[in-house]
């Protein structure tokens, strides 16, 4: 079955990662900093169950920008 909300988040976060790569901006720091804040002690406790999916999501988009020719034409699920 396919989540639709979260298919879209995925593409817009691959929008905007390729788009800072573009940019110039270094998204595997980008990606780093952003996983240790959403790993961090002091982030609030409602996020905390999400934290280890939004960071594989992360690594996942950051490969994706990053290796585009390892994925080729498929689609994520």
């Amino acid at each position: 079955m396919n989540d639709n909300p979260v298919s879209e988040m995925r593409e817009a976060l691959l929008a905007v990662l390729s788009t800072a790569a573009s940019m110039g901006i270094d998204i595997d720091l980008l990606c780093h900093l952003a996983a240790d804040e959403l790993l961090d002690d002091q982030a609030p406790s409602t996020l905390r169950p999400y934290a280890a999916g939004a960071v594989y999501q992360l690594g996942a988009c950051l490969n994706r920008v990053l290796e585009p020719d390892d994925f080729g034409t498929c689609q994520w699920r």
